[in-house]
C-alpha cells in the first residue's frame, strides 16, 4: 500500500477576465515562489485556492507512474471537472469534494485491478 497526495490549485486570475480554472499541481520545493527584489525575501504568488486530497492506494507505483495512471484513467480530468462548481469557503463542500475525488480515484483503481484479474 502506498500513500499519495493529490494537490489541485486554482490560479488567482486568468487573462481576459476568464474564470480561473483548476489544475493539478505537483508540489516541489520552490515551484511557486519568486524572489522579491525589494526585500530579498521569497513570496508565494499565483495561487488563490488549493485543495489537498490524500490517497491510500493498493497500486504500488512510484509518484510519476501513479500520476500517469490517473491521467490515463481520466480520474484527474473528472476531478477537475467536479471542482468547477465547488466553493472552498464552505467546509462541508470541501470535505464532500475530497470524498468525491477519492471515490473517482478508487473507482479507477478497482477498474485496473478487475482488468488484471480478467486477463
Amino acid at each position: 500500500m502506498r500513500e499519495y497526495t493529490l494537490v489541485f490549485r486554482r490560479l488567482a486570475k486568468e487573462e481576459n477576465g476568464a474564470r480561473a480554472r483548476w489544475t493539478v499541481a505537483r508540489p516541489a520545493l520552490g515551484t511557486n515562489r519568486v524572489r522579491n527584489s525589494r526585500s530579498g525575501r521569497r513570496a508565494r504568488v499565483g495561487i488563490a485556492q488549493v485543495l489537498v486530497v490524500p490517497i491510500c492506494s493498493t497500486l504500488a507505483l512510484d509518484e510519476a507512474a501513479y500520476e500517469s495512471f490517473l491521467r490515463a484513467s481520466g480520474a484527474l480530468d473528472e476531478a477537475i471537472e467536479l471542482l468547477c462548481d465547488v466553493s472552498l469557503a464552505n467546509a462541508t463542500a470541501v470535505e464532500t469534494a475530497r470524498r468525491r475525488i477519492h471515490a473517482l480515484v478508487m473507482a479507477a483503481e478497482v477498474q485496473v485491478i478487475v482488468e488484471r484479474l480478467s486477463a
